[in-house]
């Protein structure tokens, strides 16, 4: 406890980056077809909280997030400003995390805060997952998978890894809450195995220790019983397909989604309204990639032979935080930059340990040693104005017809139901 109050300014640095950075959505009108059912099924579930038992979310298969809705929706009614604000609020507690583990993992305080600095401004996600009401749901997902991945490891460090341990129990009730999305307990249960591997040097008998075979057979479980009882909807591909086909577009996406955190340009709506010098950009997109991928790779390669046990670390939590959604769609002609928030937190600490590394490189050049910082901080204003760019577009939206009449449905079909049982009893 006392080192969390000793970290508190660091919590209320985060929190004033995300709402400087990102406030002004706040007052953007509901705009998204999507967030108007939610406010809609928000309304329903007030009237009858049972009935959230019976309802599936995108990722959750579990009524946890229609609670936070049915919250927010006693709260904040059919406003979206609040529910926005706590998006935002969890964003910053994310980051807060974000600082707590990587200062754990390396340890470097300078290196931990540039690195939740940099996930507070949205890099490598560029802040599309703050702008709906319905991205609530990725957000607790990867709250869940922050708050697991930190309390397991800080088990490892002060317990040795010990089941009875209340570190421990924490950690293992937030993943009986993240295991009802089967796709994301793997991909954390690889989370944690690529921890014990990179920290504990392939020592089977404390890689496959207790702790982590415990969270692999809950997970199995989950997935055995979401089979079963859970949300039967689509997670991969809405069309039939070879496993050959999966894989070879889950590995192209792969890396399209890499490239996509330094280079987060790619055919939407969005692109048509940016100034002349980005469609330049735009059109030599196929070499840059080309050579980012390059650069990956080769960066990945080294990083794992070179690097330090926690840059392992964090190279594979790169890859392994992806591999959920690499394979949504047959075509995978468009990739959502809202996937990509959980994965920042890798490249955030990259770029941040690379920063950090060169500024004390060039520690006897007076004021030039904060040249390196140029880097992190053209990807932080990249955020800014594209987050900016975005909310223009969705406030255009919110503006038109259609919009307007949306939102007058929305309230009339709640007026009508709140007029129902009425009319059942007159």
């Amino acid at each position: 406890m006392k080192n969390i109050r000793f970290h508190l300014p660091v919590l209320a640095l985060l929190v004033a980056v995300v709402y400087a950075a990102f406030g002004r959505i706040l007052s953007t009108p509901l705009w998204n077809a999507t967030d108007a059912q939610i406010l809609c099924d928000a309304h329903v579930l007030s009237l009858d909280p049972t009935a959230m038992f019976a309802h599936g979310g995108f990722y959750f298969s579990q009524p946890l997030l229609n609670l936070v809705f049915l919250a927010e929706y006693r709260l904040f009614g059919l406003e979206p400003a609040g529910y926005i604000a706590v998006s935002l609020a969890i964003h910053a507690a994310n980051a807060f995390v974000v600082y707590m583990l990587v200062n754990m993992l390396f340890p470097r305080q300078k290196m931990a805060l540039l690195a939740s600095i940099l996930f507070a401004f949205g890099v490598g996600s560029y802040g599309r997952i703050f702008t709906s009401i319905h991205q609530l749901e990725s957000l607790l997902l990867a709250s869940f998978h922050l708050l697991v991945l930190y309390f397991f490891i800080r088990n490892d460090f002060r317990r040795d890894g010990r089941i009875l341990s209340p570190l421990f129990a924490l950690g293992l009730g937030l993943f009986l809450m993240t295991g009802l999305t089967k796709a994301a307990s793997f991909s954390l249960v690889l989370t944690l195995m690529a921890y014990k591997v990179f920290f504990h040097g392939f020592r089977w008998r404390k890689v496959l220790s207790a702790d982590i075979i415990l969270f692999f057979v809950v997970a199995v479980a989950f997935h055995a019983a979401q089979s079963r009882l859970g949300y039967r909807g689509v997670t991969v591909f809405d069309e039939p397909t070879t496993f050959t086909n999966v894989t070879l577009l889950s590995v192209k996406n792969l890396f399209r989604y890499l490239n996509l955190m330094f280079f987060p340009l790619q055919s939407s709506a969005l692109a048509e309204q940016l100034p002349f010098w980005i469609d330049w950009l735009y059109d030599a997109r196929r070499v840059i990639r080309v050579f980012i991928t390059m650069a990956v790779i080769s960066y990945s390669f080294f990083g794992f032979v070179f690097g330090s046990r926690a840059i392992r670390f964090f190279i594979a939590f790169t890859y392994v935080t992806l591999l959920p959604f690499t394979a949504h769609s047959a075509g995978g002609a468009w990739l959502n930059l809202s996937h990509l928030y959980l994965t920042s937190l890798g490249f955030c600490v990259i770029l941040a340990a690379g920063t950090v590394g060169t500024c004390n490189l060039l520690e006897r050049r007076h004021w030039r040693r904060f040249a390196p910082y140029a880097v992190p901080l053209v990807f932080a204003v990249v955020s800014i104005i594209m987050t900016t760019w975005l909310d223009r577009r969705h406030r255009a939206i919110a503006a038109r017809p259609e919009a307007v009449r949306m939102r007058a449905e929305m309230e009339a079909t709640c007026l009508q139901i709140d007029q129902e049982p009425d009319r059942e009893n007159p």
